[in-house]
């Protein structure tokens, strides 16, 4: 019997492909210092295993049944059949090795590298709260070139029928060059706790609730419910980084003035307008009065209302009116799969007292042993009061800052993290 060449070489090439695809640590080579975790890696490379040990058994399988009576036209065409779906499905395996291999690639050039994997910290410290950190993969950040940050989180489609391992955070090249607003990593990753804890629906029904006890009609009971997909992430970056996330958020939402006021009953993303002035209220609901009345008078004063058209001023005026009342919802509420306690329980909000995060933001303070002690995200918030101050040059905070980054990974795992709120939480609101 003469060889079967052409068949061979196919198998040959599908079983090589096949092989590659659990190696892509070894293809990529990332240096030690810019590696990421090995917890990281096993759930990357078994998903990618899982895919290659079944082309390859199902190529044996085929191989097995049909090769040998390849002189039968029908077991012959039948082969091609098996060996083209195979084709297909890896195919769709390298796909999905790609996306990964273009996320990890980054950090092979420095200084990206090693500031990635300091972005990775601040992505790990956003989930260290409760039991959270024990059932999620820690996020990978990556750099493209969007005009905001964006996560697709772990369980999500990364292509048709192909769950996402790994959460990965998203943020623009900007972010690089203006690291005190690195804050909205920690918006990203409450996307996926706020899933993880289960609470997007609740939360939806916490902000309709408080709308219609505020005397809001139907469409803003709707509109604050949808609105809360987005305001929820916000919360979680304000837990952990105080007053500096509503700087930081008036920073990122600077925007033409008829984009401010935007807004759809399908879309998440409240007005971006609101969506500061509700961070102001988190503000004032827990400090009282602050920096932030000055920031609200000022962006009251660059977009006002009576510009826009008749049924927009309505709604945006009526929304603003209820923002109070949001804003203690958010901050009250309490969730019986949270032991009857607010979300806020999970959070160490006394670190974030304005006058001690305004006491921190010392650029000759910030390199000392009791700095890389505090929390990462009192550090981060006081970096960003640091640019508020504006008694450093951007460069000069940029410049700490990078070094902070790149040192961030090693301080994070020396301290002793506190594990804030209850690991027994119930099951039900």
């Amino acid at each position: 019997m003469s060889a079967p060449s052409f068949f061979l070489l196919k198998i040959e090439s599908l079983r090589t492909r096949a092989r590659l695809l659990p190696r892509l640590r070894q293809t990529l080579g990332l240096p030690p210092e810019r590696d990421i975790r090995p917890e990281q890696w096993e759930v990357l490379e078994n998903q990618l295993a899982t895919v290659a040990n079944r082309i390859l058994h199902q190529l044996r399988v085929y191989t097995d049944q049909h090769l040998a009576d390849r002189s039968n036209p029908r077991e012959r065409l039948a082969l091609i059949q098996r060996l083209g779906e195979l084709e297909l499905e890896l195919s769709q395996a390298y796909n999905f090795y790609d996306v990964f291999m273009d996320v990890l690639t980054q950090r092979l050039s420095e200084p990206i590298g090693s500031l990635l994997r300091g972005c990775d910290a601040i992505a790990e410290d956003g989930l260290r709260r409760g039991f959270l950190a024990d059932i999620t993969v820690t996020p990978l950040v990556v750099c493209d070139g969007k005009f905001g940050a964006s996560i697709l989180r772990e369980g999500v489609n990364i292509q048709r029928n192909v769950p996402n391992p790994i959460p990965f955070i998203a943020i623009p090249y900007a972010r690089i060059a203006e690291k005190y607003n690195l804050i909205s990593i920690y918006h990203e990753v409450g996307h996926q706790a706020l899933v993880k804890l289960n609470l997007v629906s609740l939360m939806q029904n916490v902000y309709a609730k408080a709308a219609e006890n505020a005397g809001a009609g139907h469409l803003l009971q709707n509109l604050f419910a949808n609105w809360s997909k987005e305001l929820g992430p916000d919360f979680w970056a304000f837990c952990l980084t105080g007053m500096a996330q509503t700087a930081s958020i008036r920073d990122v939402l600077v925007l033409p003035a008829p984009m401010m006021f935007q807004f759809s009953a399908a879309q998440p993303h409240p007005p971006a307008y609101l969506r500061f002035l509700t961070s102001v209220e988190w503000c004032r609901a827990l400090w009282g009065k602050g920096d932030w009345d000055q920031w609200e008078a000022e962006w009251l004063d660059l977009y006002p209302v009576d510009t826009l058209d008749t049924t927009t001023r309505e709604v945006i005026q009526a929304a603003r009116k209820i923002l109070p009342a949001i804003a203690r919802a958010t901050l009250n509420t309490r969730f019986r799969k949270l032991d009857n306690k607010p979300i806020s329980s999970l959070f160490a909000l006394n670190e974030l007292e304005p006058a001690k995060l305004k006491k921190l933001a010392v650029l000759d303070n910030m390199s000392s042993p009791s700095f890389r002690q505090l929390p990462t995200g009192v550090q981060l918030a006081a970096f960003r009061l640091l640019r508020e101050k504006r008694a450093q040059k951007q460069t000069e905070i940029d410049q700490h800052m990078s070094q902070w980054l790149r040192n961030l990974p090693n301080n994070s795992r020396e301290k002793k993290v506190p594990n804030y709120g209850n690991q027994n939480f119930q099951s039900r609101r």
